[in-house]
């Protein structure tokens, strides 16, 4: 993020091996130039990647449909569609490509997002401890790692801002200086006076693949009707937070304390970020 930025993504790049990351095939997509993703990735912060075939869709779909949540922490562990996606060929030579490294699978999430009159009667709450987050309707930034990739799919049409599309800042990943990093947030009306033509919504039909380095200024638009997305993530060298917290009366403090430290990008201070940091890293 800050300073040493450069010098630790050059020392995972150059002197440290990550286990390889097991791929799932055939490609999901044709004619793919992972090249032109990765340089469009690292000059504006993220890149279209392609559209997922119908019947991936309609599988993960199915499972919401069956298991009817609001939120679902790490579902490439029980869903065989949701993990061939993260572990696909070709999505994870894009995150091996910009990481410029073997690339650690380091979390999926998949999530409604709900307008504010929805009651929401029909789905329950995560069954995880997930981790108490900013707020994604205003302009934030993730520090996931030094250097990560964030796969979004949208699992529902995003045709206009009202149907809750995902909005980020072009450049914004680049050269962060000690006051961004201590203020992951901004309004609005800040963000428009300073980047203005920058700010890129990003629409697409269901199944729409898209990368982002979360390190760029982004966030959800209002949704006026229901947003599914599946977010994968990848990272340099982050260790690896639970796969899973159950939520129940004997889950202890220290459990939601430890997910929360894990989680690095849930938090919003900037002692938080570099304790988290030497933590993960060293």
């Amino acid at each position: 993020m800050g300073p040493l930025r450069k010098t630790v993504v050059w020392y995972y790049r150059n002197c440290h091996r990550n286990v390889p990351l097991k791929t799932q095939g055939p490609p999901l997509f044709s004619r793919m130039d992972v090249i032109k993703i990765a340089n469009t990735i690292e000059e504006t912060g993220y890149a279209h990647v392609g559209n997922l075939p119908d019947e991936l869709i309609s599988r993960i779909l199915n499972y919401c449909d069956v298991n009817k949540r609001v939120s679902y922490w790490n579902p490439h562990e029980d869903c065989e569609a949701i993990r061939h996606i993260a572990r696909n060929v070709d999505i994870v030579e894009i995150a091996r490509r910009y990481l410029g490294a073997e690339p650690i699978l380091w979390l999926t999430r998949l999530r409604w997002s709900l307008p504010s009159d929805d009651n929401v009667l029909d789905l329950q709450p995560s069954i995880h401890n997930e981790p108490r987050e900013y707020d994604p309707l205003a302009f934030h930034y993730d520090v996931n790692d030094f250097k990560s990739l964030t796969v979004f799919v949208y699992l529902t049409d995003i045709d206009d801002l009202d149907s809750g599309a995902h909005v980020m800042i072009e450049g914004t990943h680049k050269n962060k200086s000690i006051k961004e990093i201590g203020n992951r947030h901004l309004s609005d009306d800040v963000a428009h006076r300073i980047y203005g033509d920058r700010i890129r919504p990003i629409l697409g039909q269901k199944g729409t693949v898209f990368a982002e380095e979360a390190s760029a200024y982004h966030k959800v638009a209002v949704c006026r009707k229901r947003r599914l997305i599946l977010m994968i993530y990848y990272v340099l060298a982050r260790k690896v937070p639970p796969a899973r917290l159950v939520t129940n009366a004997s889950t202890r403090k220290c459990d939601v304390a430890l997910l929360s430290l894990f989680s690095l990008g849930f938090s919003s201070s900037l002692w938080d970020a570099i304790v988290c940091q030497i933590r993960n890293f060293f």
